[in-house]
């Protein structure tokens, strides 16, 4: 009797919760040891919006932060949650998700975007065109690519904006997903006004306005996103949901909590203690084995990042500024030892450097032209043969020297905290000894790795390659190799010698390339770039970058996609996007654990 009386009491209970919550009770399990004691433990979707999604980021810690998304410092890791796009661009399907935007008519002379009419800033002022035109406006300040392509914008209406093109683009879809909108005219309407359009940005009067839109430093960013950035400190921030937002009613979470992304290390521990949702640090084998028998709910996507990791030479310097010696140390590296130590996860790019990722070759180089380029397999004796014939010969200590008997030593330089890539430079410093050239490599902290980098203060160093993100197509990269920050940082000229003897402009040919529209021309000019990239090797590309998105199912969140679902592919150049749009289309929903007075398996005991 006494058993049957607890039975019905626990019934009732059980059904009245479930009434309350809307009929969103899906299971009875264990979700996590970490969890809770899987005998008295519901999950239930929350539809009510009270969740809560824990990640990880970086940013400038306070009181250097500020909320200005086009000065240094600002931002951070809050960027993709507080600040949106017009459009979300799918690279594995060419959807565009509406976000800002909701619709847009593309011709080869314009790109023309339907805004939102219930879009919001989180100040409360109202979204307009004149919003979007104020942040393209700026981004002319910062040589944001599409002003290679665009001619002006024009804002007919409070809620049209049309992209008038002065070289067509076959990228306006992605383009629109690339850029957040993050200046609303009310506030940055004193420089956006400025901005002159028939001077270079490093010339006045726009040097004058872009130190002036940097001298500004609001406290905190103010977006159109569906959270708001409430606080910051030198552990977390806290960003809660913006009511106002117009897709407030899919999203299933009422806060977000981004951790201070300290090392590749710390968050491996975070994952196996279940205290992040979802991250994507660079994790091998043996640490990624652990977090999945850890937390058994774990799961891993693996999407294309659509970029390599990469050996940078710094072309200023000798002996690096001989294309043939560069050759020999292409030859000394085992680039497949490289991606096992150091991202075994990734894709090795064992052979060429052409700037294609191995899992794009296919689409783009014919075997046929494959077989016209110099190889750069992992072969000692073709790098003893190279740099013999440069006049190079091996010390008593097995060690090479210059004629003049000079040793040749190296230091490669990685960022610190990033375990991918120290542990890809410690990997070629140690084949290199092992081939007889001194090298050790270094990791150097914070943004003085990039200010070496930038300013040409290394001699080699890792740094991304092929990086194809937004665009999922050849132009990216090669506009990044040759005509912008690859090219700035190892010194490659603007134009080269061809195969046939003939100058190539480069600048020149990645922007025809953008501009191509017909697929068999677009083809002969990635051969064209990819023969530069292979036969000059300014880089020595190592191994296709696969994100590892560690996510938490059934903790805090439920309805993650499956791992082969195209919708992974928004992830590469800001993982964050891909969390912020499964949430604002409904996709992943917070979880609300109910616990039971009593463990039913003791339900009958007296």
């Amino acid at each position: 009797m006494k058993r049957q009386f607890v039975l019905v009491i626990l019934t009732v209970s059980l059904f009245i919760v479930v009434l309350l919550l809307q009929w969103d009770i899906i299971a009875l399990e264990s979700v996590s040891s970490a969890a809770a004691n899987p005998t008295n433990l519901a999950q239930v979707s929350s539809s009510s919006g009270e969740g809560e999604f824990i990640t990880a980021a970086w940013w400038t810690l306070p009181p250097g932060y500020h909320g200005n998304p086009f000065a240094p410092d600002g931002v951070g890791g809050a960027w993709w949650w507080v600040f949106e796009p017009l459009f979300v661009y799918v690279p594995a399907t060419g959807e565009s998700i509406p976000r800002l935007g909701v619709s847009f008519m593309e011709t080869t002379d314009s790109f023309t975007v339907t805004l939102r009419t219930n879009a919001f800033w989180h100040d409360g002022t109202p979204f307009t065109s004149k919003d979007v035109w104020s942040t393209f406006m700026l981004g002319y300040l910062y040589d944001w690519t599409i002003w290679d392509y665009l001619d002006e914008i024009q804002t007919p209406d409070d809620y049209t904006v049309v992209f008038r093109w002065e070289t067509p683009t076959i990228f306006g879809k992605q383009f629109m997903g690339r850029r957040v909108i993050c200046a609303p005219y009310h506030l940055y309407r004193e420089w956006a006004d400025q901005v002159d359009l028939t001077v270079p940005p490093d010339e006045e009067p726009n040097q004058s306005v872009k130190a002036g839109l940097e001298a500004f430093r609001p406290e905190m960013p103010i977006g159109t996103g569906p959270f708001k950035l409430d606080t910051v400190t030198d552990s977390e921030m806290i960003l809660t949901k913006f009511p106002r937002h117009y897709a407030a009613d899919k999203v299933d979470f009422n806060k977000v909590k981004i951790l201070k992304w300290e090392s590749s290390e710390v968050m491996w521990d975070r994952l196996k203690n279940g205290e992040v949702d979802a991250a994507h640090p660079a994790t091998p084998k043996d640490q990624t084995e652990e977090i999945m028998t850890a937390q058994p709910t774990m799961k891993l996507a693996l999407p294309s990042d659509l970029a390599e990791f990469s050996l940078l030479f710094n072309l200023r310097e000798a002996p690096l500024s001989e294309k043939k010696f560069r050759e020999g140390i292409a030859h000394a590296i085992d680039r497949d030892e490289v991606r096992e130590v150091s991202y075994f996860y990734g894709l090795t790019d064992a052979t060429y450097a052409t700037g294609v990722p191995p899992s794009f070759m296919d689409q783009w180089l014919s075997a046929e032209f494959l077989e016209t380029l110099t190889a750069y397999e992992y072969y000692t004796p073709t790098a003893e043969v190279l740099l013999t014939e440069l006049g190079y010969v091996r010390g008593t200590d097995g060690f090479w020297e210059t004629p003049e008997g000079v040793d040749l030593e190296f230091e490669i330089i990685a960022p610190a905290g990033w375990s991918d890539w120290v542990g890809g430079a410690e990997i070629i410093a140690n084949q290199l000894v092992t081939f007889g050239i001194k090298a050790e490599a270094s990791a150097v902290s914070g943004w003085e790795y990039w200010r070496k980098l930038n300013e040409g203060e290394y001699q080699m160093a890792i740094d991304w390659a092929a990086t194809w993100w937004h665009f999922a197509h050849p132009w990216a990269g090669y506009n990044r190799m040759f005509a912008g920050e690859t090219a700035q940082r190892v010194g490659f000229p603007e134009e080269v010698e061809g195969p046939e003897g003939e100058m190539i402009d480069l600048l020149d040919l990645v922007m025809q390339l953008g501009a191509t529209f017909e697929l068999d021309r677009q083809k002969e000019i990635v051969e064209m770039l990819a023969w530069v990239a292979n036969e000059y090797l300014p880089q020595l590309p190592y191994l296709e970058k696969r994100l590892q998105i560690f996510h938490l199912d059934g903790v805090r969140v439920m309805g993650w996609p499956d791992n082969d679902d195209p919708i992974w592919s928004v992830a590469p150049g800001g993982v964050e996007r891909l969390y912020c749009t499964l949430m604002t289309e409904g996709t992943i929903k917070a979880v609300r654990h109910i616990f039971l007075p009593i463990v039913l398996k003791n339900a009958g005991e007296s």
